[in-house]
């Protein structure tokens, strides 16, 4: 595999948790190379067929700006709109809201967003590199302290194929194809087989290896969450004092 390129039997062994391919990157001459090539690979292939989905909701999906106007025109016919009709001021505002309700709640609830799946093609294989790293040095500190012989480079090497689950949320657009929790269930088993894999310990100490990531995780929101909320306290008694 020193030429970069990346069987598909190996990463779809390693998303059916077959040992030998995990153990076939650990081995791998250049380990780090290779999950990097990886990881933007699944980044851009996952964001590609988010983008194929949500074209192909939004040609299939109703002119939003139609509803939008439609609602609109109906509400003279509605009881309350003739004790306001004539307050122009009151009309302008519910008119302001209107539009601005009408740009965030068809995102909130899911309305198809072609432009913005672009944007994720970038976004996306970014995202996924900077999780591999944070987490990959954090579970090697944690693998190497409970007797790990890996590399920094075979772990996240191995760790690359531990991110192949993500392929799933690009199917996410099929009619009664659910991801979520089975994708992050299914992605910490996968990780915890690289680590495994990667510094040859025993289940229950690589299990201590996959986790302990997330517990510093918490730790640092909780942390960021205080922080923040003494912050806006400050702001708030320094604003009433003056």
């Amino acid at each position: 595999m020193g030429n970069r390129t990346l069987s598909l039997g190996l990463v779809f062994g390693a998303l059916f948790l077959d040992n030998d391919a995990y153990d076939q990157l650990r081995e791998d001459d250049n380990p780090f190379v290779e999950g990097l090539f990886l990881i933007v690979l699944i980044g851009v292939v996952t964001a590609l067929l988010h983008f194929i989905g949500q074209v192909v909701a939004w040609a299939g999906t109703p002119s939003l700006d139609a509803i939008k106007e439609a609602v609109w025109q109906s509400f003279p016919t509605m009881s309350w709109w003739s004790q306001v009709a004539g307050n122009s001021e009151f009309l302008e505002q519910f008119r302001m809201y209107y539009d601005l309700g009408w740009q965030i709640f068809p995102r909130l609830f899911g309305a198809p967003d072609p432009a913005g799946a672009v944007l994720n093609v970038v976004l996306w294989p970014v995202g996924a590199v900077l999780s591999w790293l944070i987490y990959g040095t954090l579970a090697h500190w944690f693998a190497r302290l409970l007797g790990g012989d890996g590399s920094y480079g075979q772990t996240l090497g191995v760790l690359a194929l531990s991110f192949t689950p993500l392929l799933l949320r690009g199917f996410g657009f099929l009619p009664y194809f659910t991801v979520g929790a089975v994708m992050n269930t299914w992605q910490l088993i996968c990780r915890y087989k690289a680590v495994r894999s990667a510094h040859q310990l025993p289940w229950g100490r690589a299990f201590w290896a996959t986790l302990l990531p997330f517990l510093v995780y918490l730790v640092f929101w909780v942390v960021v969450g205080v922080i923040g909320s003494l912050g806006i306290a400050a702001a708030i008694a320094a604003a009433q004092g003056r």
